[in-house]
Protein backbone atom coordinates (compact mmCIF):
# COMPACT_ATOMS: atom_id res chain seq x y z
CA UNK A 1 0.00 0.00 0.00
CA UNK A 2 1.26 3.68 -0.45
CA UNK A 3 0.76 6.37 1.78
CA UNK A 4 -2.25 8.91 0.97
CA UNK A 5 -1.31 11.62 -1.28
CA UNK A 6 1.95 10.07 -2.70
CA UNK A 7 1.59 8.26 -6.21
CA UNK A 8 2.89 4.95 -7.47
CA UNK A 9 5.25 4.99 -10.25
CA UNK A 10 5.26 2.36 -12.86
CA UNK A 11 7.44 1.02 -15.21
CA UNK A 12 11.65 0.89 -14.46
CA UNK A 13 13.01 3.40 -12.12
CA UNK A 14 15.05 6.36 -14.67
CA UNK A 15 12.66 5.66 -17.51
CA UNK A 16 10.21 8.63 -17.89
CA UNK A 17 10.11 10.19 -21.07
CA UNK A 18 11.59 6.85 -22.72
CA UNK A 19 8.10 6.52 -24.51
CA UNK A 20 8.23 10.32 -26.03
CA UNK A 21 11.13 9.66 -27.02
CA UNK A 22 10.80 6.18 -28.87
CA UNK A 23 7.35 8.40 -30.57
CA UNK A 24 9.95 11.22 -31.39
CA UNK A 25 12.53 8.50 -33.37
CA UNK A 26 9.72 6.68 -35.07
CA UNK A 27 8.57 10.04 -37.09
CA UNK A 28 10.88 10.05 -39.89
CA UNK A 29 10.28 6.61 -40.01
CA UNK A 30 6.62 7.29 -40.93
CA UNK A 31 7.12 10.28 -42.83
CA UNK A 32 9.58 8.22 -45.11
CA UNK A 33 7.02 5.81 -45.43
CA UNK A 34 3.95 8.06 -46.29
CA UNK A 35 5.93 9.61 -49.06
CA UNK A 36 7.00 6.30 -50.65
CA UNK A 37 3.72 5.74 -50.87
CA UNK A 38 2.69 8.66 -52.13
CA UNK A 39 5.21 8.24 -54.85
CA UNK A 40 3.67 5.03 -55.95
CA UNK A 41 0.29 6.80 -56.25
CA UNK A 42 2.02 8.98 -58.78
CA UNK A 43 3.56 6.06 -60.69
CA UNK A 44 0.87 3.91 -60.87
CA UNK A 45 -1.39 6.62 -61.88
CA UNK A 46 0.92 8.12 -64.61
CA UNK A 47 1.19 4.26 -65.83
CA UNK A 48 -2.62 4.49 -66.10
CA UNK A 49 -2.42 7.61 -67.91
CA UNK A 50 0.14 6.59 -70.34
CA UNK A 51 -1.84 3.82 -71.48
CA UNK A 52 -5.41 5.78 -71.49
CA UNK A 53 -3.73 8.04 -73.98
CA UNK A 54 -2.13 5.46 -75.88
CA UNK A 55 -5.29 3.21 -76.35
CA UNK A 56 -7.02 6.53 -77.12
CA UNK A 57 -4.24 7.34 -80.02
CA UNK A 58 -4.23 3.84 -81.16
CA UNK A 59 -8.13 3.56 -81.65
CA UNK A 60 -7.97 6.88 -83.64
CA UNK A 61 -6.18 5.22 -86.29
CA UNK A 62 -8.95 4.17 -88.89
CA UNK A 63 -9.29 -0.04 -89.07
CA UNK A 64 -8.32 -0.32 -92.92
CA UNK A 65 -5.07 1.46 -92.21
CA UNK A 66 -1.94 -0.55 -91.81
CA UNK A 67 -0.93 -1.79 -88.11
CA UNK A 68 0.41 1.16 -86.71
CA UNK A 69 2.43 1.45 -82.86
CA UNK A 70 1.83 4.21 -80.63
CA UNK A 71 4.31 4.78 -77.99
CA UNK A 72 3.53 7.30 -74.77
CA UNK A 73 5.85 8.16 -72.17
CA UNK A 74 4.17 10.16 -69.16
CA UNK A 75 5.34 12.31 -67.01
CA UNK A 76 5.43 11.33 -63.40
CA UNK A 77 5.13 14.03 -60.61
CA UNK A 78 7.78 13.71 -58.21
CA UNK A 79 7.65 13.60 -54.55
CA UNK A 80 10.91 12.37 -53.40
CA UNK A 81 13.77 14.87 -53.04
CA UNK A 82 16.76 13.35 -55.66
CA UNK A 83 14.49 11.03 -57.71
CA UNK A 84 15.05 13.48 -60.82
CA UNK A 85 12.89 13.33 -63.57
CA UNK A 86 10.73 9.69 -64.42
CA UNK A 87 8.66 8.65 -67.16
CA UNK A 88 6.32 5.67 -67.43
CA UNK A 89 6.02 4.48 -71.25
CA UNK A 90 3.03 2.90 -72.61
CA UNK A 91 2.54 1.27 -75.95
CA UNK A 92 -0.61 0.57 -78.16
CA UNK A 93 -1.24 -1.00 -81.52
CA UNK A 94 -3.95 0.46 -83.80
CA UNK A 95 -5.21 -0.14 -87.10
CA UNK A 96 -5.22 -3.64 -89.50
CA UNK A 97 -3.58 -6.54 -87.56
Amino acid sequence: MTPAGTRRRRGRPGARGQAAVEVLAAVPAVLLAALLAWQLVAVVGAGLRAQDIARERAMSVPASAPAVTVTVRERVTVVLPGLGRIEVPAVAVGGRP
